[in-house]
């Protein structure tokens, strides 16, 4: 106990040093409701479950049902929720960086772990993960497992220690599937590492086989668990079409050549992937022990599945990176930790930080520029008369909370229904859903005032005959670079007035 008590009591500087860096990194958005159109989303869906929606059913989205209760639980705490989820999202960070710190203390040193952690902590920006992207929350959960499942690798012990560590390590991967599917790719590595770990301490074939089965048990417990828990509502097709189906039926072609994303997120990964493959080399030269060998074979493999799991998806937006910092980071600590390391006679470590720093600093700026501050969308929602029902056709989710607007249809993420990639992703037809809800007549509608790439050209037009017929401009608002226009619904018999005043 007191060996225990005093390791704790080493790590919690580091600890505390890795939270002031997290929040000293990300302090820069906290109170920003704009940073990320997805978590303003998860933020009002963990709103909403907490009022008694529930996910798939009367509000949709594709996420795991996982990430709406971090959210919803986040929206426990009380407050307006943006700068609550901000802080929860900064604390989770933190608690992997400090993961990535342990484990890079046990590959390397404890002075290149530290320097690991700090490093994925800067990088996060670069990736859009400075607020509460899925895998913000998620990575956390995948370095438990992966952390679990290096000591099993390293001492497996007796088969009841084994078993019971990869149980642990596999609900930790369920866990994360339940934040993001895309956490099976590392789940599946981590399930080989495992069985890997059995052979090599000789267990038998039928150990190995029932060891399996009960990992593969704990994996898909959580999922499990969400879909009994929607099937004894009666919702089971709900949540199997949202969690599984839907994703095959968007039209991806739409978006173009995926070639370009790709080339500028591994253009910007280039730097990280760089220090990880000399860190794992540098690793594997200093190895002493067969076991620091197979440690680092770890990471390795590590790496290769999550930069699978990357690619496989197709569409290389900058946040999809976000997974492979975890362990990238992890993997450069051999050689972040030798003060003596240089990169083209440049000292590695403060050169990584540094490019880390400005990777975080970028964007902040270019965050502004093409988000706003949010000081911009409270005025646009300040002109929403309190109880009245909101539409936001193309803009911001978060005016739904932020008006505390009743939702007029399930599909309340803009691009559900204005999107040409979503046509038939969504289960019902959005053209039609879009007529229903304008026929309701809700008593504001937000879109904005010029045509994007890829908007559904028949949902346009029939958004414009309506609030060319029946609503009136009343505020304009520059969101960022892009101009949100707020129209109100005319009286019976009223005629449209002109343009909107200017924000």
């Amino acid at each position: 106990m007191g060996a225990r008590r005093g390791g704790a009591l080493r790590d919690l500087p580091a600890a505390l040093g890795l939270l002031a860096l997290a929040l000293l990194a990300r302090g820069f958005f906290f109170g920003n409701p704009v940073i990320e159109g997805d978590e303003q989303f998860y933020l009002l869906v963990g709103d909403r479950l907490l009022g008694g929606a529930l996910p798939y059913r009367d509000i949709w989205d594709r996420k795991p049902v996982g990430l709406f209760l971090i959210y919803a639980a986040i929206r426990a705490l009380g407050g307006e929720g943006i700068v609550q989820y901000q802080l929860v999202a900064t604390l989770f960070a933190a608690a992997t960086a400090f993961l990535v710190f342990r484990i890079g203390a046990e590959l390397a040193s404890r002075r290149g772990g530290l320097l690991a952690g700090a490093a994925y902590l800067l990088w996060l920006g670069a990736f859009g993960g400075e607020g509460g992207q899925a895998p913000v929350f998620y990575n956390l959960p995948v370095a438990a497992a992966a952390w679990i499942a290096l000591r099993a690798g390293a001492r497996p012990g007796t088969p009841a220690r084994l078993l019971g560590l990869g149980a642990a390590s596999m609900l930790a991967t369920g866990l994360a599937l339940q934040v993001k599917y895309t956490a099976v790719f590392e789940g599946a590595f981590l399930g080989l590492a495992l069985l890997w770990a059995g052979w090599r301490a000789r267990a038998g074939w039928t150990f190995l086989l029932l060891a399996t089965l009960a990992w593969v048990a704990c994996a898909l417990l959580p999922t499990a668990t969400a879909l009994a828990a929607y099937a004894a509502m009666g919702e089971a097709h709900a949540f199997v079409f949202a969690n599984f189906l839907s994703i095959f039926q968007r039209n991806t072609a739409v978006l173009g050549s995926s070639l370009p994303r790709l080339a500028a997120m591994a253009g910007l990964l280039l730097p990280l992937g760089l220090l990880a493959v000399l860190g794992l080399r540098q690793g594997w030269a200093e190895a002493s022990e067969p076991s620091q060998r197979r440690a680092l074979g770890f990471v390795a493999g590590w790496c290769v599945a999550a930069v699978l799991g990357v690619l496989l998806f197709g569409t290389y937006y900058n946040h999809y990176a976000l997974p492979l910092l975890l362990p990238l980071s992890i993997a450069a600590s051999p050689l972040l930790g030798r003060k003596s390391a240089r990169i083209w006679k440049v000292p590695a470590a403060p050169a990584l930080l540094a490019l880390g720093a400005i990777a975080t600093a970028v964007p902040a700026v270019l965050h502004l520029r093409s988000r706003g501050n949010g000081t911009e969308v409270r005025a646009l929602a300040s002109a929403v008369r309190p109880g009245a029902t909101l539409y936001v056709f193309d803009g911001e989710s978060i005016l739904y909370l932020l008006t505390r607007s009743p939702l007029p249809s399930p599909f309340v993420f803009p691009t559900h229904l204005n999107d040409q990639r979503e046509a038939s992703g969504i289960g019902v037809d959005p053209v039609a859903e879009l007529r229903r809800i304008l026929a309701a007549r809700p008593d504001y509608i937000v879109t904005t005032d010029s045509t994007r790439a890829r908007i559904n050209p028949v949902s346009e037009n029939l958004l414009a005959q309506d609030l060319a017929a029946t609503y009136r401009p009343v505020r304009s608002v520059r969101i960022g670079n892009r101009n949100r226009v707020l129209y109100e619904r005319l009286p019976q018999g009223a005629s449209p007035p002109g343009l909107p005043p200017g924000g």
